[in-house]
């Protein structure tokens, strides 16, 4: 199969390597010109615990997409998603599909664009980081779905792509899933206003409440079933946080890309349009505070984590 990926950074990277590696035909689309002409003349490279490649692949700016797109894979930052419709509108064939690959519900912004009859949605739970430019690692191998925005049934082309993905499987809720890793990132979210790793933020007593009550605050909107993946349970949060963390600790990225962006990449994250799918007075709580460290107000630091505890103690107890 062919496909464009726009977004060529820890996911879109990861997939289009592995993809390519298994004999597909892949473009990578990125903005940032000095990791496409890294990858273009040097190749991309894996490394990391689960595998170490390079593969020669090729890759473009926006500017240079072709004009037409028979499949494309969407794999920026949810606040890019606009930009990367706008790049696909007009460029994908009749019969094309989009498959996004994104954290959090985006599916609504491609289906503006392109209608939802050609939009294929997934839920990612691998982790991988951008350590420079053409150099991707792969931390660990998780969950990965693959399935329509309308729940009930696994089309032909959805177990195609399970087929073409690396580690995917076809679902027929795949909506269960992405709102399963609402919650989960609900919590990463809140362990992110620290330095602590992923895993030390889940299985600490001290912010054990904090975590099940943020999570809890976001599977009470779920509209569908929320699946399980990788240690998750919707009905056993307070076991999940040990499952979770013993998942963590086997990665080789011990803290999320939220962490890195505020910290490493020092750029924007994506709060403002997980606040678009949920909200509730703790969520909210933690993106006040994950405002605070991108616009400089704050660090991230344990104390802001003893807050949010707090928050939750007060709110128990009155």
């Amino acid at each position: 199969m062919d496909f464009v990926i726009i977004g060529a950074g820890a996911i879109g990277g990861t997939i289009g390597a592995h993809m390519s590696r298994s004999g597909h035909d892949i473009l990578l689309c990125d903005v940032d010109a000095n990791h496409v002409a890294e990858i273009n003349e040097n190749g991309l490279k894996i490394d990391g615990p689960v595998n170490q490649f390079v593969v020669q692949i090729p890759a473009v700016t926006p500017d240079q997409l072709p004009g037409t797109i028979d499949h494309a894979i969407v794999a920026v930052k949810s606040h890019h998603t606009q930009s990367a419709a706008d790049l696909v509108r007009s460029r994908l064939s009749s019969d094309g599909y989009v498959l996004t690959v994104q954290n959090g519900l985006t599916a609504d912004v491609l289906v503006e664009a392109v209608g939802e009859e050609r939009v294929v949605s997934s839920f990612v739970n691998f982790g991988a980081d951008v350590m420079g430019p053409g150099h991707v690692m792969q931390g660990n191998i998780g969950t990965f779905r693959v399935g329509e925005l309308v729940p009930g049934s696994i089309t032909p082309r959805v177990e195609q792509l399970a087929d073409a993905l690396p580690y995917a499987e076809a679902t027929d809720n795949v909506l269960g899933y992405l709102w399963g890793k609402e919650a989960y990132g609900a919590m990463l979210w809140a362990g992110a206003v620290s330095d602590l790793s992923i895993a030390e933020s889940l299985e600490r007593p001290k912010y054990r409440p904090l975590m099940i009550a943020v999570a809890q605050e976001v599977l009470a909107q779920s509209p569908v079933k929320v699946e399980s993946f990788d240690g998750f349970e919707p009905d056993d949060v307070e076991g999940s946080l040990d499952r979770l963390a013993v998942f963590n600790r086997r990665s080789a990225k011990s803290h999320s890309g939220i962490f890195r962006d505020l910290v490493v990449r020092k750029r924007k994250t994506e709060i403002d349009q997980v606040l678009h799918d949920i909200n509730g007075p703790i969520f909210n709580k933690i993106a006040e505070l994950i405002h605070d460290i991108e616009q400089g107000r704050r660090v991230c630091e344990v104390r802001n984590l003893d807050e949010l505890a707090e928050f939750v103690s007060n709110r128990s107890s009155s």
